[in-house]
């Protein structure tokens, strides 16, 4: 299942909700076609970046819209000084991070170093 952020032709009947995407810098909306999601779906939310968490909340309000499960909210790169993880706190979904950024300053990127990770000399 994915989810569009624009209507195409074969979209008939969608679940919908909007979120304000940083990157853009205005409200979006995502959308998700009834035929692909249903009340017996147990759903993975799977998605490139955590930052403030508008989109991942976007889709969670989906999936109960549809009376599915969400069991959980994938992502590739987090940003651990913006409040996504936060943000969706009230969903009682867990959260996982291949990558956690603790900051971007002067052109440095600094990683959140995980407990039982070996440093790098």
């Amino acid at each position: 299942v994915y989810a569009r952020k624009e209507r195409n032709v074969v979209m008939a009947d969608t679940y919908s909700a909007s979120y304000s995407s940083k990157t853009v810098g205005k409200n979006q909306q995502l959308l998700v076609s009834k035929s692909h999601v249903d009340e017996y779906d147990r759903i993975l939310v799977v998605d490139d970046f955590l930052s403030s968490g508008s989109s991942q909340e976007a889709l969670l309000r989906i999936i109960s819209d549809a009376d599915a499960k969400a069991v959980g909210v994938g992502v590739l790169l987090e940003k651990v000084y913006d409040s996504g993880r936060q943000s969706l706190s009230g969903f009682d979904v867990p959260i996982q991070s291949l990558c956690r950024v603790a900051s971007v300053e002067g052109g440095v990127i600094q990683l959140v170093e995980e407990e039982g990770f070996d440093r790098m000399e």
